[in-house]
């Protein structure tokens, strides 16, 4: 049996989906007001406030930029001098990065500023704060950024200043390991060095030779391999 074909004239008297939504929208506003106006406040209260928000944060993260880039170079322009850099100073610079670190800290800038902060107190001898915030630094967004390998190298260093040689080994270990990091040269060349320092000359000796498999046209093969001559003069 062939389907019976519905006829323009029934298809003008079928509702329309549309309009029927519509109207009841429209009626549902009639005859509750009172909640509609009030649900139409608040949409617009809360997009006045997200505007706000957005706005100054964005405020914010221009200020702790401007604030960073002043306090940068100032650092520098004391670091770049050759001079012996006086205490006061280096306080001055110190108290300019951990202010924006401290009002600043979810934005770059103030990630950034813990960071340097850790710079300027290995600057001023203090190892034991240097490292605390060089380790706060790895739980922020400059890991996520690849500043990873510059922290740990950081912190690698600062461990070798605090004479604790197995961690700072450990460390430098791990950086020489990684392929991808930009300091695996000089950690790998360190490790020989901390061999050294601490008497083990055949563990030196080994170390300085496995840097020269790895880095042959190294700037410093020379220097390495004059090392290797004297370990082995040494017996």
């Amino acid at each position: 049996m062939a389907e019976r074909r519905i006829t323009r004239k029934e298809l003008l008297k079928e509702p329309d989906e549309f309009l029927t939504t519509t109207g009841m929208v429209v009626q549902y506003v009639r005859t509750n007001p009172k909640p509609v106006i009030a649900g139409c406040v608040l949409f617009v209260i809360a997009l006045v406030a997200v505007i706000g928000f957005l706005t100054l944060r964005k405020h914010q993260e221009a200020q702790s930029l401007l604030l960073f880039e002043q306090a940068m170079r100032e650092y520098h322009n004391l670091l770049g001098s050759g001079e012996q850099v006086p205490p006061e100073q280096l306080d001055n610079v110190l108290k300019q990065f951990q202010t924006v670190a401290t009002d600043y800290g979810s934005f770059p800038a103030g990630e950034m500023a813990l960071l340097y902060t850790g710079h300027v107190l290995y600057e001023k001898g203090d190892f034991k704060g240097a490292l605390e915030q060089y380790q706060r630094a790895q739980g922020t967004d400059l890991v996520k950024s690849g500043l990873g390998p510059l922290i740990l190298y950081h912190i690698a260093s600062t461990r070798l200043a605090l004479k604790e040689y197995e961690a700072a080994t450990a460390l430098f270990q791990q950086l020489s390991e990684d392929t991808n990091s930009p300091y695996r040269r000089e950690a790998s060349v360190t490790i020989a060095r901390i061999y050294e320092m601490t008497g083990k000359s055949k563990e030196a000796a080994q170390a300085y030779k496995q840097y020269l498999k790895m880095f042959p046209e190294a700037p410093d093969a020379p220097f390495v391999r004059a090392r290797l001559a004297d370990l082995a003069a040494k017996g």
